[in-house]
């Protein structure tokens, strides 16, 4: 008896049973499992919309208030092509409601995306949600700038206490 066989037969599992392939090491798992028994490799549960882990039985994602529908885990999208992604109705970083006109969260004054209003890192250049990527620029000139940039090094523009206006 192999090795495999008899951690089938000490877990119950057995080949009826909902089996995947461990993403580590190539292994057949328990599609359930959260660490692979073969490697030890952890796996989680993450909200198709922000992409924040979540429990695994979660029906509403804690962090965006998405509706969680049975087998999102599974949903696989072609490669190549990008979902379309849609703006939050709830802020990632502390849960309450946002617009979509809302250029950081009313409740904690995180920047938001303006692609699709996850909340953003102060300097995050691109947004972990949906990929765009953003620059900041001069309101005189549009010359592009760091993000630390206090005066513009093309016409000398100062800014106030931090630079605003970043472009999706």
């Amino acid at each position: 008896m192999t090795a495999d066989q008899i951690y089938e037969r000490l877990s119950g599992d057995d080949e009826d049973g909902d089996m995947v392939e461990c993403p580590e090491c190539g292994a057949e798992m328990d599609a359930e499992a959260t660490v692979c028994p073969h490697c030890g490799a952890e796996f989680g549960f993450f909200c198709p919309v922000c992409d924040e882990e979540i429990s695994a039985d979660a029906t509403i994602c804690p962090h965006c208030g998405a509706e969680l529908e049975e087998g999102f885990e599974d949903v696989v999208e072609p490669e190549g092509e990008s979902p379309e992604v849609e703006f939050a109705e709830f802020c990632s970083n502390c849960g309450e409601p946002i617009d979509e006109d809302d250029e950081e969260c009313p409740s904690c004054g995180m920047d938001l995306c303006p692609d699709c209003g996850h909340a953003l890192e102060e300097d995050q250049m691109v947004c972990p949600n949906c990929g765009a990527e953003f620059a900041f620029s001069c309101p005189e000139c549009g010359e592009e700038l760091a993000p630390d940039a206090e005066v513009c090094p093309n016409c000398g523009f100062e800014f106030e206490a931090e630079v605003t206006g970043a472009d999706g």
